[in-house]
């Protein structure tokens, strides 16, 4: 991979990238949340396909968290036989999502980079004293991954590095993201919030509210040299996999009237603008 990821503090990781200064150089990464992928409602074959073209990319691959549900343990109250995929129904029930999720990803371990937590996973740790993430990840570890398991929020600084000397770095804030989304604002009121809370970012990304959209931020701003200039905060929500309306006449989703939700990820695409001179970035869903 022309890529590398460390985590350089509690909060952070950093991952340096190998970069060109010409038109034909490229560098993508797959931005997902929500997997769900032990209910049996979570499109894996979607995922699949998603994480087959990010490793024709040579894409990394960032994860905000719930890849599991893990709702299914008899003593989770709100746990359901309907939701509960056979190959799972065993008395190591948490054992056997975590396995199940390492072979699931085992084919593309090379192409993930973090891992990070929601609170399907924390609920898990909180009542259950079992950490899913540090075990999926210690997992694909073991097997080569070079993927680190992130937190509930964090950051990721991407440094990319030209042959030669010369660098330029971006900066992306994450959160898995909390509360609803009100059916007419989506959750797009967050962005104002987060754009105070996370200054420094060039791309902020949330999960949670299985919503999906793109919502750029124009910003004015002095460098170091006194000099004025604006520049855009990207920010995303990132969708779900989990299909939960669709051929479904009853459940949570069903009864509480939500609406339909978008399934897929984003792909982010950081290329070389040779006018002006530096690493820019676009972002593309992936549905």
């Amino acid at each position: 991979m022309p890529w590398k990821i460390e985590q350089t503090a509690p909060t952070v990781s950093t991952l340096r990238v190998a970069m060109r200064r010409n038109k034909e150089w490229e560098q993508w990464a797959l931005i997902t949340a929500d997997r769900h992928l032990d209910n049996p409602h979570s499109n894996r074959s979607m995922q699949r396909r998603h994480l087959d073209q990010a490793r024709e990319r040579g894409a990394f691959v960032l994860d905000l968290g719930d890849l599991f549900c893990a709702m299914q343990g008899r003593s989770d109250p709100r746990h359901c036989k309907c939701d509960l995929d056979t190959k799972h129904k065993s008395n190591d029930y948490l054992g056997e999502i975590i396995r199940d999720a390492a072979e699931f990803f085992r084919p593309y371990g090379e192409n993930l980079a973090m891992l990070g937590l929601g609170n399907h996973e924390t609920k898990i740790a909180k009542h259950m004293e079992l950490d899913l993430t540090r075990a999926l990840v210690d997992l694909l570890r073991a097997g080569g991954s070079p993927v680190i398991r992130g937190g509930y929020r964090g950051w990721v600084r991407l440094m990319f590095e030209a042959k030669g000397g010369g660098r330029q770095s971006l900066v992306i804030a994450y959160t898995h993201g909390s509360g609803g989304a009100s059916p007419v604002t989506k959750g797009v009121i967050k962005t104002n919030r987060r754009a105070v809370i996370y200054p420094d970012a060039n791309i902020v990304l949330g999960g949670h509210i299985h919503e999906g959209w793109s919502m750029p931020i124009c910003r004015v701003r002095m460098n170091d040299s006194g000099r004025e200039f604006s520049d855009i905060q990207l920010h995303l929500s990132v969708p779900t996999y989990k299909e939960e309306i669709i051929g479904a006449g009853e459940g949570w989703a069903t009864e509480n009237e939500h609406n339909p939700k978008p399934l897929g990820a984003w792909w982010l695409r950081f290329f070389w603008d040779y006018m002006e001179n530096r690493v820019k970035f676009e972002p593309m869903m992936a549905a």
